[in-house]
């Protein structure tokens, strides 16, 4: 009998899981099994964290595999020697972190990942935190009559800051390229959650540029409104890294924002990304 305890972090979102042994068999009777586990306790809060969680990365990838089919990778990120699914992120020094901003990964892909688990491996004296945003807790901040308002319109998104690194390594056509191998596309403003069923806000501040069909005037003061809202604590959580916390968050109605704090000191965290929702499907 599994004996998994969650211990909610804040209102909006978010739960650190007890009695977690990823050393364990991840599969087994269906609905007893560690990952249906993880994942009914994933869906419930949305970002889920479990300490000491000493995966090499082979084990890391079979985790991910457990709940999806794996390969949404990062078009400009490197992927660990072990394993051409785990990601590695490693900043220190006079590095220009990335994430630090708020963001759903890769939202310019027609199909996000659903789901990332994120690893720490090195971790600063200090700092180095990531927050996480519920969009259910945006979407349900906002009056009824915005929410009905938003809920007809869609935003388009593209690789964002990203830019930058293709522009300076590769001039217009290295842009240009990037810009046609990240890929764009074009989602609801309010989407629904293909599991809960639940309203969500999908806009960002990283990858959002336009609303379809408004002037950019108008569409940069109605995006600006909802950056706003979503930067607002009421709907965050903040993790503490430790070496081996492992996190896992649902992709689909959460942002996130990689506090970068912590330089010249270092941070390594390695990544899995989640395609597919195998459970949803």
């Amino acid at each position: 009998m599994l004996r998994i305890s969650a211990d909610r972090l804040t209102p909006a979102l978010g739960a650190e899981l007890s009695g977690v042994d990823l050393s364990q068999p991840l599969t087994g009777d269906p609905g007893q099994s560690l990952a249906d586990a993880l994942y009914d306790a994933l869906i419930e809060h949305q970002v889920i964290v479990v300490r000491d969680a000493d995966l090499s990365p082979a084990s890391h990838a079979a985790l991910g595999a457990t709940f999806g089919e794996l390969g949404a990778r990062h078009h400009r990120y490197v992927t660990h020697p072990e394993s051409d699914d785990v990601v590695v992120l490693e900043w220190k020094d006079d590095d220009t972190p990335d994430a630090a901003e708020w963001h759903s990964d890769m939202t310019y892909r027609r199909e996000p990942p659903f789901a990332s688990i994120l690893k720490a491996v090195v971790v600063p004296p200090s700092g180095g935190d990531t927050l996480f945003a519920s969009m259910y807790s945006v979407y349900d901040a906002l009056d009824p009559g915005l929410q009905r308002d938003l809920s007809e319109l869609e935003a388009a998104h593209d690789m964002g800051a990203f830019r930058t690194p293709s522009y300076r390594e590769g001039g217009i056509d290295g842009l240009e390229k990037a810009l046609i191998d990240a890929g764009s596309a074009v989602h609801p403003i309010v989407d629904h959650h293909p599991v809960t069923g639940r309203p969500y806000i999908n806009v960002s501040e990283s990858f959002t540029s336009f609303v379809i069909g408004l002037s950019a005037p108008e569409g940069n003061r109605l995006l600006t409104m909802l950056f706003d809202l979503i930067n607002r604590p009421d709907h965050h959580v903040r993790i503490r890294w430790q070496p081996n916390t492992l996190a896992m968050w649902d992709n689909r109605a959460t942002q996130h924002y990689a506090v970068a704090d912590y330089l010249p000191h270092r941070r390594v965290m390695h990544r899995v990304a989640v395609s597919t929702d195998r459970r949803a499907s």
